[in-house]
């Protein structure tokens, strides 16, 4: 009788030490990400009119490449009547370069 007891205690152990380990230990949590926003969509990905030349490095001597990126934004209405806009920058396509171009051209002269 004695014997089933201690092995009983011995079981409890183990599996508390188990729960213990498993339970408290560390979970990798990963950023909350904003593209799943529920709402009713009230204006789609629309340009905001800002744009930037990215350049991987400042601070670096050689020659680099600029990435010209534009903004966008869209509104959405959460449940609760809100209003949510979230911003993006993405790559530029050619047409959009051209008008930066010829805007700058512009401005020159």
């Amino acid at each position: 009788m004695e014997f089933s007891w201690s092995v009983v205690a011995i079981i409890g152990v183990i599996v508390g030490v188990a729960t213990m380990v498993f339970g408290f230990r560390k979970k990798e949590r990963k950023p909350g990400s904003f593209d799943n926003i529920d709402g009713v969509l009230k204006q789609d990905w629309t340009r905001t009119g800002f744009i930037d030349f990215h350049v991987p490095e400042l601070d670096s001597s050689s020659p680099q490449t600029l990435i010209l990126r534009v903004e966008e934004k869209k509104v959405i209405e959460n449940a609760m009547g809100q209003d949510v806009v979230q911003l993006r920058w993405r790559l530029a396509t050619v047409e959009e370069a051209k008008e930066v171009v010829a805007c700058w051209h512009a401005r020159k002269q």
